[in-house]
């Protein structure tokens, strides 16, 4: 039972989307229409805060022992307040996350593919002590913090994760990257907006997404260079 409190005021909401030890900040506004809730920008935290908001994710989702995670936190007079982070199966339609759905995917395959290649076990003992000791300590919170993103760390494999990746995978994006340029995927975007939208708007919304898949397409493949 998670028990939650409104936060206001407040200036910005964010859902960091964790996959394993990946993340995505996504700007999120929950007023817009469902299509438009999940916004495009990409570069509107300072690096303290994607630290911040990336630990803090890890350390929630390591704790419960989920893989695949949607933290939502509200920034309030400087301080990110997490609101709602029971997100274990978290949206990930194309019609939804759309401008960042070529990265869902991507990670979502570095993750499944380094588990079953690595047989890498359920961790089914979360061993909150470890947690409780450091909160028993007397650390300051920051140090506290730290500790648990160390715990997180350490259970999602991070360092061996990357390597891996390096090892086995960098040659995923530029895979991906011709991918989503597809007449495959736009044949998929299709598919789902038939599913979701009534006929009148089918034409509309295929082109909405297929656009959106790309500019996040093309923005990965500039963050690349």
């Amino acid at each position: 039972m998670n028990l939650q409190r409104g936060v206001h005021p407040h200036d910005m909401f964010v859902r960091c989307v964790g996959l394993g030890p990946q993340w995505r900040f996504v700007n999120y506004d929950p007023s817009a229409a469902l299509h438009d809730r999940y916004r495009m920008d990409t570069d509107f935290l300072s690096p303290d805060e994607e630290l911040h908001l990336a630990n803090m994710t890890m350390i929630i989702n390591a704790f419960f022992g989920w893989d695949f995670n949607s933290c939502e936190a509200l920034r309030s007079n400087g301080i990110w307040c997490p609101i709602d982070f029971a997100n274990a199966c978290p949206d990930s339609q194309v019609t939804s996350v759309h401008f960042h759905f070529p990265w869902l995917i991507k990670a979502n395959l570095r993750w499944s593919i380094y588990c079953a290649a690595t047989e890498r076990r359920m961790n089914n003992d979360l061993n909150w002590q470890a947690y409780f000791d450091i909160a028993d300590s007397d650390r300051s919170f920051e140090e506290k913090f730290d500790g648990y993103a160390q715990i997180a760390q350490s259970r999602f494999q991070a360092d061996e994760f990357y390597e891996f990746c390096d090892q086995h995978l960098a040659h995923l994006d530029e895979v991906a990257h011709e991918f989503f340029g597809s007449g495959t995927v736009r044949d998929a975007i299709r598919q789902k907006v038939e599913s979701l939208f009534p006929e009148h708007e089918w034409d509309e919304f295929t082109e909405l997404f297929w656009n959106r898949v790309q500019s996040g397409r093309h923005d990965e493949m500039v963050e690349r260079k």
